[in-house]
């Protein structure tokens, strides 16, 4: 008798030499499954009984198989099983014909292709609008606005929300505004429930509507007072009229004074208003470069705006003052 290795180690190499193993027990030691013959006559091994696989007779009594399995073929059933051989064979040489024709891959895309829309122009509008209340927004919310789910109702702002200003005490403010055109709404409860009314009339379409509200107005400079120019005072002229009859009589014509101002002191005096009104223009400007540079958020685009129309004003002002 084997050990248990050398049986598993047994089975494992006949398994390699192609014995099949099977579901029969042996009746002699009736714990191992006997093996069988990869081919020719069908002979069964127990790895643990034999040292070496018997010969078909000896492992008929082992197998529990009845003699009429074991015995050798007949002619007949030999015939018979070289027909089937050989129509299986046949078989799977000739190629086996589908059940369904195949499926076609369509190559069209199941999704039609992005078409982009043709107004481009209207396009970029929105996206700068929408940059532009965003920016708006951030700065007012730094302030202690708030921002609210409802959009603006004007036709011409595309999903703008409205904001709320801030107010003491904790309470909410009724008013809703709107930071692109500046229309200030508040609800409104109807039979269809609240709606949005506007509460003044909206200003013009700006860009800046609050920005220029935060900003003060410029200081009114006092309107120029005309420069009184010298009057000349001419000496009266005197003109002889020769009578037709030939009288020599003389007669005085005082001529009146001139009221014509020369040409030069006209000028003179535009030029010095026109210096006047640069140099109001130019503090008017300066004031406002200091408004934008101490506010929360700083704006380079209007701050680089100003500051150009400060070299513009300053240049135009150096070329008046070579006039005088």
């Amino acid at each position: 008798m084997s050990t248990v290795i050398d049986v598993s180690g047994k089975l494992g190499e006949y398994m390699l030499k192609g014995w099949v193993l099977t579901d029969k027990i042996c009746s002699n030691c009736s714990k191992v499954p006997l093996m069988r013959s990869p081919s020719g006559p069908t002979v069964y091994f127990c790895a643990n009984c034999d040292a070496v696989p018997p010969t078909a007779a000896a492992s008929s009594s082992r197998s529990g198989l009845d003699g009429s399995r074991l015995t050798p073929p007949t002619h007949a059933y030999s015939v018979l099983l070289d027909e089937k051989s050989s129509v299986s064979s046949a078989s799977s040489m000739t190629p086996s014909r589908t059940s369904t024709p195949p499926t076609e891959v369509s190559q069209a895309p199941s999704s039609p292709t992005f078409a982009p829309p043709v107004d481009m122009g209207e396009v970029m509008r929105r996206r700068q609008q929408s940059d532009t209340a965003s920016a708006e927004i951030g700065r007012r919310m730094l302030k202690g606005w708030a921002m609210l789910a409802d959009e603006c109702p004007n036709s011409e702002c595309y999903g703008i929300p409205l904001v709320r200003p801030p107010k003491p005490g904790g309470e909410k403010d009724p008013r809703k505004e709107c930071v692109i055109c500046g229309a200030v709404y508040v609800d409104e409860d109807g039979a269809f429930g609240s709606h949005l009314v506007p509460l003044q009339p909206s200003p013009p379409p700006n860009v800046g509507a609050e920005r220029s509200t935060l900003l003060p107005p410029p200081p009114l400079a006092p309107a120029p007072q005309p420069i009184p120019a010298p009057r000349l005072e001419m000496p009266p002229s005197t003109s002889t009229v020769q009578l037709d009859k030939g009288k020599s009589t003389q007669r005085q014509a005082t001529l009146a004074p001139l009221a014509s101002v020369p040409s030069a002191l006209g000028s003179y005096s535009a030029v010095q208003e026109s210096i006047r009104s640069l140099e109001f223009a130019l503090h008017a400007l300066s004031e406002r470069v200091k408004l934008l540079s101490s506010s929360a958020v700083l704006e380079p685009t209007l701050i680089a705006q100003t500051a150009d129309a400060m070299a513009k004003v300053a240049q135009a002002l150096v070329q008046v003052r070579r006039l005088e």
